[in-house]
């Protein structure tokens, strides 16, 4: 995305803002359709109740909105010297199994077979229902652009949804809708927290896909 500066620097955001020149602070950028500083852009993205990041159509990690300094307090673990990286090196720890689910959302994202992939990981504490959103963003020429990932806790939503509307859940046994919209929707989820998904178009619940 940038040139000049290896994406798996550890101060490749450093680096690569000062190759570029990139603004910073109370400089006004020009949205679509707003004007907002810098500062205000950071303030915003980092107040929203949810994990954000973003890898781009060359597979580099660019961005996650850094809310918390400790990334063992975090759904999708990520740490500030990943930024830039590619998501070869994001996800190098990984088991080849895995890997190869990450590999597959990037794949079906990238090919437009799905416009989404939604998880739920596996084996979280009570309280805890912890969902992954992978989303394709396009270009205006509409040639992918890369990939936006948001991860949450649904549990507070969910048990908020139910107090406020006074309905209950119910057991079951019926099989899971299948995902609208040309995406994978997963009760089943296949995500660890980064870029998840399951080989073969089916999500996999025992294996997450990042960390």
């Amino acid at each position: 995305t940038i040139q000049g500066v290896d994406p798996d620097d550890p101060e490749w955001v450093e680096k690569a803002a000062e190759l570029v020149g990139a603004v910073s602070g109370d400089t006004y950028v020009k949205l679509d359709h707003g004007i907002l500083t810098v500062n205000q852009i950071d303030m915003f993205l980092k107040a929203m109740p949810f994990e954000l990041t973003y890898a781009d159509d060359n597979n580099q990690f660019l961005y996650y909105n850094n809310a918390h300094q400790d990334p063992n307090t975090m759904y999708g673990k990520r740490v500030r010297v990943q930024a830039g990286s590619r998501l070869g090196t994001v996800h190098a720890s990984l088991p080849p199994a895995r890997m190869k689910n990450v590999e597959w959302v990037v794949g079906v994202l990238r090919n437009g077979d799905q416009e989404y992939v939604r998880t739920i990981v596996p084996g979280t504490p009570e309280g805890v229902i912890n969902t992954h959103n992978y989303k394709a963003m396009y270009y205006p020429d509409g040639s992918y652009a890369g990939i936006n990932e948001i991860i949450f806790n649904f549990q507070p939503w969910l048990d908020w949804y139910l107090e406020t509307t006074g309905q209950r859940l119910v057991g079951g046994n019926a099989a899971a809708p299948a995902g609208g919209h040309g995406g994978a929707d997963a009760t089943s989820g296949a995500s660890d927290a980064g870029d998840a998904g399951s080989h073969g178009g089916d999500a996999d619940a025992t294996s997450g896909a990042s960390n």
